[in-house]
C-alpha cells in the first residue's frame, strides 16, 4: 500500500514539474518577443516591466509639460522687448487722414508679421532722422531699417553704417540718392499716374476731335519741387501723352514754360506756385483770365489756383471755366471736385504703399523671394534699385464716393455744399397812380361850344395849372390852394 501511494506522488510530481517547465519557457519567450517589439531600431533591450514603467514615467511628464506648456501660453505671451525690431523712419508725423492711416497700417502690419515697429519722425529735419537711424543701429534686436528721406542726398554716411553691422535698408516712397547701401525701394508708380492724368485731360477737354477741327486749347503747368524724383516721373508720364498736342498746336503753352526745371516749384511752395500762375495770367491771359488747363502736381496747387481764379471773379459755369488737375486726393480738393470746381484729382493711398512694404520685409527677412516689379526705371545715381509699386486712383465726381466707401473720409467732410436757395425779394408795393383824364377831340369840341358859366370863369393857364397838381401828391394840391388865397 505505502509502496502505491509513493509512487502515484512521484508520478504527480513528475507531472507538474513537466508542465511548470512548459509555462515558463513559453512566458518568458512571449515577454521577450514584446520588448523586441517595441523597441525595434532603437537598440534598446529592457525587460517589459521596465519598459511599461519607463513609457508611463515618460507620459506623465510629457503630460505634465504639455500641461504647464498651456498654461503658461494662456497666461503669457513673448514679451515686447524681445521681439525683432523694424526701424521706420518718416520725414514728419503728418496731420492729413491719409497719413494717419499709413502709420497704423504700417505699425499693425509689422506687428502682426511678429515684429516691434520702431517709429521715428524727423520733423523734417535731416540731421535729426541721420541721428535716429544712429541711435536704432545700436540696438541688438534691430533687424531692418525702413527709411523716407528728408534729404535723399544727405544719408550717404549713415547708411554706410548699416552697412557695415548687415542692417538692410528698405527705401521708403521716396528715393534716396548716391548711395549703394539700400536693398529696394518702395513707391507709388509716378510715370504711370502721369500718363493717367494726360489721357485724361485729352479726353475730358476734346483734344482728338479739338485737332480734327484745327483748333486750339492752352495750358500751364505747375509741377512739384525740382529735388523731388517723384515730380520728375510724374512731370515725363503727363509729357509722355501730352507732348504731341503741343508739338501740332493743339495745346499751346503762351508762357512757353513746357520743361520741369521751367514748370517746377521749389520746395512745392503754394505761396511761390500761386505767383507764377497769377504772373502767367496778367502777363498773357489778361483777356481769357485763364488758361483752358491748369495740369498741377498737387491739390494744395489745384486749391491755390481755384483761389486766384476766384479772385480774378471768374465763376464755376463761365464759359472760360478751366479744368484744373490734382494729386493726392485732400478732403477740400475733393469737396471741390464733388462741386465741378476741379475737374479731378488722385487718390495716392498709403495703405496701399505701406502694405506692399510690410510685405516686402517680411518676405526678405524669411529669406523668402521678393517680388519686384520694375528693375530698370529707378537709379539712385550708384545703381538702379529693385522697385515696388502701387497705382493711384484718379477721382472725379462721378466716383469720389468711393473714398467714404473705403473709410478715408466721411460724407460730410467731401459731399459737396449744397446750392444756396436763392431768397426771392419781395417786389415793392406799388405807389398808386392818380388817374388822368384826357380829353378826346370831340369833348374838345364840345368844350368850345358850351359856354362857361362866369362863376367859374378860369382862365386857360389855371386850367393846365390844376390839371398838372391833379397828377401829382396831395401837399403839392394844398401848396397851390395856399397860393391862390
Amino acid at each position: 500500500m505505502k509502496k502505491q501511494i509513493a509512487g502515484l506522488l512521484t508520478g504527480l510530481l513528475v507531472c507538474s514539474a513537466f508542465l511548470t517547465g512548459c509555462g515558463k519557457n513559453e512566458a518568458t519567450e512571449a515577454v521577450k518577443e514584446s520588448v523586441e517589439d517595441e523597441n525595434e531600431g532603437t537598440g534598446d533591450t529592457k525587460d517589459a516591466d521596465s519598459k511599461k514603467d519607463t513609457n508611463r514615467k515618460s507620459d506623465k511628464q510629457d503630460s505634465d509639460k504639455s500641461d504647464e506648456n498651456s498654461e503658461e501660453s494662456e497666461t503669457t505671451e513673448a514679451p515686447e522687448e524681445n521681439l525683432d525690431k523694424v526701424g521706420v523712419l518718416l520725414p514728419e508725423e503728418g496731420e492729413d487722414i491719409n497719413s494717419s492711416l499709413e502709420r497704423t497700417e504700417l505699425k499693425s502690419r509689422l506687428e502682426e508679421a511678429g515684429y516691434e515697429a520702431a517709429m521715428y519722425f524727423a520733423g523734417d529735419d535731416s540731421d535729426t532722422q541721420a541721428e535716429q537711424i544712429r541711435e536704432l543701429l545700436q540696438d541688438e534686436k534691430l533687424k531692418a531699417l525702413v527709411i523716407s528721406p528728408v534729404d535723399p542726398y544727405g544719408l550717404t554716411d549713415v547708411l554706410e553704417e548699416a552697412s557695415e553691422l548687415s542692417i538692410p535698408v528698405i527705401d521708403y516712397d521716396n528715393l534716396i540718392m548716391d548711395t549703394p547701401n539700400v536693398k529696394y525701394f518702395v513707391t507709388f508708380n509716378m510715370r504711370a499716374i502721369g500718363k493717367e492724368i494726360a489721357k485724361n485731360i485729352v479726353e475730358k477737354e476734346e483734344l482728338d476731335k479739338v485737332r480734327e477741327d484745327r483748333g486750339a486749347r492752352t495750358i500751364e503747368f505747375l509741377m512739384g519741387s525740382p529735388a523731388d524724383d517723384a515730380s520728375l516721373f510724374l512731370f515725363n508720364g503727363i509729357m509722355e501723352v501730352l507732348q504731341e498736342y503741343i508739338d501740332d498746336g493743339t495745346l499751346i503753352c503762351r508762357s512757353g514754360r513746357v520743361t520741369f526745371d521751367e514748370t517746377s516749384i521749389m520746395d512745392q511752395n503754394t505761396d511761390t506756385a500761386k505767383k507764377q500762375l497769377k504772373s502767367e495770367i496778367d502777363e498773357f491771359y489778361s483777356l481769357e483770365k485763364t488758361p483752358d488747363i491748369i495740369c498741377t502736381a498737387s491739390d494744395d496747387f489745384a486749391l491755390a489756383a481755384l483761389e486766384l481764379l476766384e479772385k480774378e471773379q471768374l465763376q464755376l459755369g463761365d464759359e472760360n471755366w478751366p479744368l484744373i488737375t490734382g494729386v493726392n486726393a485732400d478732403a477740400d480738393a475733393v469737396k471741390s471736385v464733388a462741386e465741378e470746381k476741379i475737374g479731378f484729382t488722385v487718390m495716392l493711398d498709403r495703405r496701399d504703399l505701406a502694405e506692399a512694404l510690410t510685405k516686402l520685409v517680411e518676405t526678405y527677412l524669411n529669406g523668402d523671394d521678393v517680388d519686384i516689379n520694375n528693375y530698370s526705371q529707378y537709379d539712385n545715381g550708384v545703381k538702379i534699385i529693385g522697385t515696388v509699386t502701387c497705382d493711384g486712383k484718379l477721382i472725379d465726381k462721378d466716383n469720389y464716393q468711393i473714398l467714404v466707401d473705403n473709410g478715408t473720409y466721411t460724407e460730410d467732410e467731401i459731399a459737396p455744399d449744397p446750392t444756396p436757395t436763392p431768397e426771392v425779394t419781395p417786389a415793392p408795393e406799388a405807389t398808386p397812380v392818380p388817374k388822368v383824364t384826357l380829353k378826346t377831340a370831340s369833348e374838345e369840341d364840345s368844350k368850345e361850344v358850351t359856354p362857361t358859366p362866369e362863376t367859374e370863369d378860369k382862365s386857360e393857364g389855371e386850367t393846365r395849372e390844376n390839371l398838372i397838381y391833379d397828377s401829382e401828391d396831395n401837399s403839392k394840391v394844398e401848396k397851390t390852394s395856399d397860393q391862390k388865397k
